[in-house]
């Protein structure tokens, strides 16, 4: 196979490949973001569910205020507010629930023993016998914890569903996570293998300086549109080449970077990046790439570590160092 047709089919695989992996990506992301989505509307509900028992106690609690002030307006006003204040928590937890199964009896069977909770209250502000309405006596008094009692068994029904739920979208959270992990080590160690590859046979005719036309501004075409940052030094660390992709993560104008150093690329100065420039050193000593996160450093002085590879492209009598990153 000539050479030509080697780099075309590097850059045939590379580019498919690339756009696979940002889908795959894509869709595991995706699922991190409805499995988060899950987690807070079951984290919600629970919080909720509490929160009625809370709101119920409070609206008795001011109609025993209101009924021992004599009918004041402030009293009435709180108990109203907290009654109001606890229907909108029950149409909360019904809107989140609403697709459950499992927990639909349980919160119907809680709303109504909530009502008619809220209905002997009514009948205590109405009437003004407070102590009797509100359970001074023993059968009232009865009747009122009963439905307290129904409603603690329903909310503990409801928040064990949830907790199965949290339980459940958690794995998926990290199965997701996980996914996105793996596409990113070893869909993306394709990718640069074959990116290096292409860059290779690219660089390889340099000494000729002159590629023929069509050809050249395909191949550039590919390197410009590719979606992620590449740039070509000498092993001086001179830059040759960056597309366009790298010149928008470091905030350049096109061309901009060429002939300056390589080191302007990253955040590599300090005692604290001194075990990354080793790593990556021994790697390419070895023959190998380096891959893992680099503090780039964008043209407004800002830095930001990104997934990163840096490997060495060797032919005879020269030797050239390739930087790919990828964004996000």
């Amino acid at each position: 196979m000539s050479q030509k047709k080697k780099i075309a089919v590097a850059f045939l695989f590379a580019v498919p490949i690339s756009l696979a992996i940002v889908s795959y990506q894509h869709v595991a992301l995706n699922g991190v973001k409805s499995s988060t989505a899950e987690l807070g509307a079951a984290a919600n509900v629970i919080q909720e569910t509490d929160e009625v028992l809370a709101l119920l106690r409070e609206a008795q609690t001011n109609a025993q205020a209101y009924l021992a002030s004599r009918r004041g307006s402030a009293e009435i006003a709180a108990y109203r507010d907290s009654v109001s204040n606890l229907h909108k928590v029950l149409q909360r937890i019904g809107e989140q629930t609403k697709d459950e199964q499992s927990v639909q009896a349980s919160f119907t069977n809680m709303s109504d023993l909530v009502a008619k909770q809220i209905g002997l209250l009514n009948q205590a502000v109405t009437s003004g016998k407070g102590k009797a309405a509100l359970g001074s006596r023993a059968g009232a008094g009865q009747l009122s914890q009963d439905l307290l009692s129904g409603i603690v068994k329903d909310r503990t029904n409801i928040n064990a569903v949830q907790r199965k739920r949290l339980q459940g979208q958690g794995e998926a959270t990290q199965r997701n996570l996980h996914r996105a992990s793996m596409a990113t080590i070893f869909g993306g160690g394709v990718l640069i293998w074959l990116i290096g590859v292409a860059a290779f046979l690219l660089f390889h005719q340099e000494r000729t300086r002159v590629w023929a036309g069509v050809e050249r501004r395909v191949h550039t075409k590919i390197l410009q549109i590719l979606p992620v940052g590449i740039s070509v030094a000498t092993d001086t660390g001179v830059i040759l080449y960056t597309n366009p992709a790298e010149e928008s993560l470091l905030g350049c104008n096109s061309g901009e970077l060429l002939g300056k150093d390589a080191t302007l690329l990253h955040d590599l100065e300090g005692p604290k990046t001194e075990p990354t420039v080793k790593a990556i050193l021994a790697r390419l000593d070895a023959g190998e790439a380096w891959a893992g996160n680099l503090p780039l450093r964008r043209k407004d002085g800002t830095t930001q570590n990104i997934p990163s590879w840096v490997m060495n492209l060797e032919f005879p009598g020269k030797v050239y160092r390739l930087f790919v990153h990828r964004s996000g």
